[in-house]
């Protein structure tokens, strides 16, 4: 375009230099090619020089291989109409790295092996969040490229897991220890990606792939332990029933200690001449012999 916007300025200012040698009405041709031409030439030259920036872009300035230090942010901006702009996304992007077809950035089974402390090889899928930082976005293009992706992360999220697994077993990485192992290579990633103008936002473990015995022996240890803490379970139910039983058993066998302690000749005599006299209060006839033998008690008829 600033090619053409010479052309037509250049265009202009020959027709208004010539209209001044030729009589009309040839000079009102070279008027109307001068003023076209000017015109055209100068809307063609703004335009040359206008860019946008879309949201969520940087735009790296170049001007003859050259890149400019200070990167665009999104907007209208006026540069030099010879230097030409490279647009960067400066958004929050993921980048996955998977096992699953398709899932990924790459087709086919892109995931990490890694080795782990006990010599086995795991499979790991990950996904990353990242962003390029706005004020680094020119160094970033001037040094690295816009291939940030393959150039930095793949090589990156390979050693950072690799490293980190071989301090593991492949138990631990599969159980106890993943947490400690997302937090060991998220510390490593942003470290590593800071000093290059990249922002680590989150790092996520997807999927631990054990070969298949490995598995297997995992997944039955783990039910042994669960029914190992059934039964401790039931057994201390079974313990306490014992127990609340054995009190219970003490406190009625101390009760009846000190109700036989309690029940003299005297008063089990006392007692049982109110239950007769309970007895004859409501009309029933009652025979006592003589020597404490157990009295007869004939009820009346009910009225």
């Amino acid at each position: 375009m600033i090619f053409l916007a010479v052309i037509l300025l250049a265009i202009g200012v020959m027709a208004w230099r010539l209209k001044s040698k030729v009589g009309y009405p040839l000079s009102k041709a070279y008027r109307i090619a001068q003023y076209l031409g000017l015109g055209a030439g100068v809307v063609l030259l703004l335009g040359s020089m206008a860019v946008v920036v879309p949201p969520g872009q940087a735009g790296v300035v170049v001007l003859f291989g050259k890149v400019q230090d200070d990167a665009l942010p999104s907007g209208l901006h006026f540069i030099n109409p010879f230097a030409s702009v490279v647009e960067m996304e400066v958004r929050t992007l993921n980048y996955t790295m998977s096992n699953i077809a398709d899932e990924g950035q790459r087709k086919g089974d892109d995931s990490i092996q890694v080795i782990t402390s006990d010599g086995l090889t795991v499979k790991l899928d990950c996904t990353i969040f990242y962003s390029l930082q706005q004020a680094k976005v020119a160094k970033i293009y001037r040094e690295i490229g816009p291939d940030v992706e393959g150039k930095i992360l793949r090589s990156e999220i390979r050693a950072s897991l690799r490293d980190a697994a071989a301090n593991l077993s492949a138990t631990e990485l599969y159980t106890t220890k993943r947490q400690a192992f997302v937090d060991q290579i998220t510390r490593t990633l942003k470290a590593s990606f800071e000093a290059r103008g990249i922002s680590l936002e989150q790092a996520l473990l997807r999927n631990v792939l054990l070969p298949d015995q490995i598995t297997k022996a995992i997944n039955d240890k783990i039910a042994a332990d669960q029914e190992a803490q059934k039964m401790e379970f039931v057994l201390r139910k079974e313990k306490q029933e014992a127990e609340r039983k054995r009190i219970e058993a003490e406190g009625q066998a101390k009760a009846q200690q000190i109700v036989s302690a309690s029940l003299t000749p005297q008063i089990i005599e006392y007692q049982r001449i109110q239950a007769l006299r309970d007895i004859g209060a409501k009309g029933n006839l009652i025979i006592t012999p003589m020597g404490g033998a157990t009295p007869m008690i004939q009820v009346g008829a009910k009225k």
